[in-house]
């Protein structure tokens, strides 16, 4: 069975690069202010094993590549790089978190921004590592855009619609993370929508149950955070996947009760069904919107 030994590895090496957001996603408070030029602001998107990346500059130096991650609700950087920087830390914050007075996107600043620290960015690869998470929710009261098709990321002023159910979604107030509705075969399920993983979609294991499978669900690796380590199942599936007026073109399903901390697992859609789309977050008005 060479094929599925093959399959399988390249599963668990993928997974088990999912990067630890941000230490169970401590509490960090919003920038002092944030600067944007009236026209926006775009920067190319970098990739890191499918994971957006922009480069930033930290109190003018730099730049370094952050990871964007619609995954994480803060800002991480490299423990390393933090040392390096002699960045002060924080009276009354956790260990570890630092103080950047500037923080740039281009032309896009934040001011006065805490970050925490963010330990082996580096075992993610490639010939230019990132060096921390740059959470997307950074910029209330902006658009963040992720255009995938087109490698870039945008930031500009404005608000999005009421939501429709059909491109544009509305996520609880109280979610850390955004989510979005998915229907399979007559059932919905909430997943969060995680740019920072380099998976499709990952259903929590007691939804397999549920579903119209054409497979039973097979273990084919294991993943890590901070939460602990987790199986990942996969299994066929038949009917269509839809996320409002678009059908995903997945033939499979991948189940875990992977998750970032102690919370209740949700799931989660990753790269290889983001990559298709152009995705803006709104995370002052907690919606989302999906074009392709």
């Amino acid at each position: 069975m060479p094929g599925i030994n093959k399959l399988f590895m390249v599963v668990a090496v993928i997974l088990l690069a999912i990067p630890p957001k941000a230490q169970a996603q401590h509490e960090l408070p919003p920038p002092e202010k944030i600067e944007v030029p009236d026209g926006g602001v775009t920067v190319p998107m970098l990739d890191v094993g499918g994971r957006p990346m922009v480069l930033v500059t930290l109190n003018g130096k730099g730049p370094y590549p952050l990871i964007l991650d619609t995954g994480a609700s803060v800002i991480d950087i490299d423990s390393g790089l933090i040392a390096d920087m002699a960045l002060p830390g924080v009276p009354g914050a956790p260990e570890g978190v630092a103080r950047v007075e500037e923080l740039a996107v281009g032309g896009a600043v934040l001011r006065g921004v805490e970050v925490g620290p963010a330990p082996m960015m580096a075992a993610l690869g490639g010939s230019n590592p990132p060096r921390g998470v740059l959470g997307a929710s950074s910029f209330p009261g902006y658009l963040l855009t992720l255009n995938y098709p087109a490698k870039t990321v945008t930031i500009r002023k404005g608000s999005l619609p009421p939501p429709d159910d059909r491109r544009i979604f509305q996520y609880a107030a109280e979610d850390i993370l955004p989510r979005v509705p998915i229907k399979i075969g007559g059932h919905e399920f909430r997943p969060h929508v995680d740019s920072g993983s380099p998976a499709s979609l990952i259903l929590p294991v007691s939804y397999s149950s549920d579903l119209p499978l054409t497979t039973k669900p097979v273990e084919i690796g294991r993943a890590r955070t901070v939460a602990g380590e987790f199986p990942i199942l996969s299994a066929d599936i038949a009917v269509p996947i839809e996320l409002g007026e678009y059908k995903l073109d997945l033939k499979q399903i991948r189940f875990s009760d992977l998750r970032p901390g102690p919370e209740a697992p949700v799931g989660n859609i990753g790269f290889q069904v983001l990559r298709d789309f152009i995705i803006t977050m709104d995370s002052k008005n907690h919606r989302l919107k999906f074009e392709r």
